[in-house]
């Protein structure tokens, strides 16, 4: 692998943190100095790093994580601070700066954000500072949370192209316990089976097992590495990079997305799904054709033209495209062809529901 590119390095919650729900310094001073050792070797490192829940459950001596909202996000703010001046104190023993990025998702979703967000990590990663990214909890809602750091490490990674994901957790790789003791050295294609492997999550954070399979499953699609390690061992990371065997490691899937084809597939949620006839359906998957309006039977959400809509076909969801009509267009012009729609919308009506350009299938395995 290339050593020009940037890592991604994510650490969980339940890493951070000891027995009595703690930061562990021990386990921050060994990854800081992994992290600085790449850095000072030329390779640009983005830590996207957990814990600032945790570090305000600590701070106020809470035993378990609340569950409403508002109490999460104070909980955040008050841990983020805490977290921050750890990481800044021990990263300028070793002589680097760091800077702090907190995200929602609707910093990758809209265009003009999804730019200056990488421009600014870039910006950090050529003057030699480690960005240390978080989700930015204390203003995260349903409709723009990621759900884990997990999901957030592979958005990173397709916005500032990363090669390399290392997603270090308590674990020392993927398990099969009906097979070995030891974790699986490599996975060539995450199947059913793969993904049966997964077991439960922790107290501390909300990134089981599941959550990792789930989003370097995503991450391999994107043509990229994931590596799945224990964040416990002293030196993981380094020896990662000096092309040591550690934990699990995830190839990339050989059906490689566009990167347009990633950033609707992962950067983007749905605003609504269009259930398609069976004509439809052959037209965009065989002959790569534009979706008509003729061909819809119905529709679910609204939306407005330029966002992201399922395309559903028996009820199961096949691609994604950018809609050309808004909802309210579409209902007007539901199961009617072009020049009918042309009626009806007259100059305002487009050519297509969604253009073939605009229209994405996911994988079928």
């Amino acid at each position: 692998m290339s050593k020009k590119k940037p890592w991604i390095v994510k650490i969980g919650s339940a890493c951070l943190t000891d027995e009595k729900g703690q930061l562990n310094l021990s386990i921050l001073e060994n990854l800081v100095a992994d992290i600085s050792h790449l850095v000072s070797k030329g390779q640009p490192i983005c830590l996207v790093s957990s814990g600032a829940v945790g570090a305000g459950m600590v701070a106020l001596q809470k035993q378990k994580r609340p569950q409403k909202l508002k109490k999460i996000q104070a909980l955040a703010a008050i841990g983020q601070v805490r977290l921050m001046q750890t990481y800044q104190e021990l990263f300028e023993k070793h002589g680097f700066m760091i800077g702090q990025v907190l995200l929602s998702h609707d910093d990758f979703s809209h265009r003009e954000s999804f730019l200056n967000t990488r421009s600014t990590l870039s910006q950090l990663l050529e003057l030699g500072v480690v960005p240390i990214i978080n989700e930015n909890d204390t203003v995260s809602t349903e409709e723009i949370e990621f759900g884990d750091n997990d999901r957030l490490a592979v958005l990173l990674s397709n916005a500032i192209e990363a090669e390399l994901c290392v997603f270090l957790s308590t674990a020392p790789g993927l398990l099969d316990f009906d097979r070995s003791k030891e974790p699986i050295k490599e996975v060539k294609k995450i199947d059913e089976r793969i993904f049966s492997l997964a077991k439960g999550g922790n107290h501390m954070g909300r990134g089981g097992m599941g959550s990792k399979l789930i989003a370097i499953d995503t991450l391999t699609k994107g043509g990229k590495v994931g590596i799945l390690a224990d964040g416990r061992e002293k030196g993981v990371v380094k020896a990662i990079f000096e092309g040591e065997s550690r934990g699990t490691k995830f190839f990339p899937n050989s059906n490689k997305k566009s990167s347009r084809e990633q950033w609707m597939l992962h950067h983007l949620r749905p605003h609504g799904a269009i259930n398609i006839d069976l004509g439809a359906h052959k037209a965009v998957t065989q002959r790569h054709a534009s979706l008509l309006s003729v061909g819809v039977n119905d529709f679910s959400g609204r939306w407005k033209t330029g966002q992201l809509v399922s395309l559903c076909f028996e009820g199961k969801e096949f691609a994604r495209g950018m809609a050309r009509m808004s909802h309210d267009q579409l209902e007007l012009v539901l199961g009617k062809d072009k020049e009918e729609a042309l009626s009806i919308l007259g100059k305002a009506s487009p050519k297509y529901l969604i253009h073939r350009n605009d229209i994405c299938i996911l994988d079928r395995d």
